[in-house]
């Protein structure tokens, strides 16, 4: 029989343990925050974290230093945060790459169990392109010709494991479309191949091709998305063309050290989520393409996103025989 002594003794001891956790998230942050960007200053990931980061410093009351440590396939920094105390101060913006990169190198952690979700910022769809000359006016007619001649038409890769690649070959495998990877290092060194016809695919983000689009200098054929672009209304999903599951999504998230307390991860969720309802942040997200998730993606949501996608991709990565060439 449990005594009267006992159940209040239970109750003190959780009384205590809330009131503790009430008080932790009440004091944090007690210093500067500290947010780990795993691609060099200037690009779409960098744009993202900064317009993120200058509006976290003011609603937490701490200065967030942006800190780029390109490298590694992301691992420079993903390592960095990996290995810091667990206590809310230290972040990662983790894109695709987070996934990835562990099936194409050995790396220092592990990329689910090591981390924690804190928020789902944004996602940047990519824009399927072919030059105005080209003869496919449909990503169907596309498909059609690449099944038909294995290996003939090209498309422009700018990386290995970058989530294109991935797109291209998960492509490959729901359709049975081969198409051979002409390798640049990243998107802009090879777009003047691509208007000059001399690669018949490409898959890019708004900011790389709409100028061009307008300008008739390409055809957008289909959005590797979920959403159609608002600048692109009468341009089909993918989904819409019939190739549901043919989408790597290029998703932006912040994570922290897998044991940062609950209650400090519950602070910087509710402190992203009104970060991504400032029209401020929101102009900036838009400049750089980011398009914000629909509802309001949970801390376990991100969870579940990463635990999701290194499975997804590290099945792709396997079947698709993918690795860094040394």
């Amino acid at each position: 029989m449990i005594s009267r002594r006992t159940t209040m003794a239970g109750l003190l001891a959780g009384a205590s343990t809330l009131s503790g956790g009430l008080a932790r998230a009440q004091a944090f942050p007690d210093k500067p925050l500290r947010f780990l960007i795993p691609f060099p200053a200037g690009g779409i990931v960098d744009i993202v974290g900064r317009a993120i980061g200058e509006k976290l410093a003011g609603l937490l009351g701490q200065p967030v230093v942006i800190d780029n440590r390109p490298g590694g396939n992301s691992a420079i920094a993903t390592d960095i945060v990996a290995k810091a105390p667990p206590d809310g101060h230290t972040w990662l913006l983790a894109t695709v790459s987070h996934v990835v990169a562990p099936h194409l190198q050995k790396v220092d952690y592990d990329p689910v169990g090591d981390f924690a979700g804190v928020a789902y910022l944004a996602n940047v769809p990519a824009i399927a392109v072919v030059p105005t000359a080209s003869p496919f006016k449909t990503m169907a007619e596309l498909v059609a010709a690449a099944k038909a001649a294995p290996g003939k038409l090209t498309y422009l890769n700018p990386g290995v494991g970058t989530s294109i690649h991935l797109n291209m070959e998960l492509l490959r495998q729901r359709t049975g479309a081969t198409l051979t990877s002409v390798p640049y290092r990243g998107l802009p060194p090879g777009i003047p191949d691509l208007l000059e016809g001399r690669i018949d695919l490409a898959l890019l983000s708004p900011p790389l091709c709409l100028q061009h689009i307008k300008a008739g200098k390409l055809r957008a054929l289909g959005v590797a998305g979920n959403h159609r672009h608002r600048d692109l209304p009468e341009v089909p999903t993918f989904p819409e063309a019939g190739l549901s599951d043919s989408v790597v999504e290029s998703w932006y998230t912040i994570l922290v050290p897998a044991k940062t307390p609950k209650d400090v991860v519950a602070k910087l969720h509710t402190a992203a989520l009104t970060a991504l309802k400032d029209p401020d942040v929101l102009k900036k997200l838009d400049n750089a393409a980011a398009v914000p998730p629909p509802g309001e993606p949970t801390a376990a949501d991100v969870d579940a996103l990463i635990k999701r996608d290194f499975a997804r991709y590290g099945d792709l990565v396997k079947t698709a025989g993918i690795r860094i060439d040394r």
